[in-house]
């Protein structure tokens, strides 16, 4: 479920609050009362419980294999 930040106007409260894409933002403020809310920009991601975190192995080597053909020494 997607995590959301939001900021009261009214008291300068920040939170955060996870609620599905499809239901409306929060309009009052669990701090204070006021409907003074707003969304702000986020730097979270999703959190799910179906989601496994795995080690990253190493990156895909180049189909030429001179440093890939970004490093500007692909001969392809």
């Amino acid at each position: 479920m997607p995590l959301y930040d939001y900021k009261c106007d009214a008291c300068h409260t920040q939170f955060e609050q996870d609620h599905p894409m499809s239901a409306p933002p929060v309009k009052i403020c669990p701090h204070c009362g006021q409907d003074k809310v707003r969304k702000i920009l986020s730097t979270g991601g999703v959190m799910s419980s179906g989601m496994s975190r795995s080690p990253a192995g190493p990156p895909p080597s180049s189909p030429c294999g001179m440093g890939g053909c970004g490093s500007g020494m692909c001969g392809m």
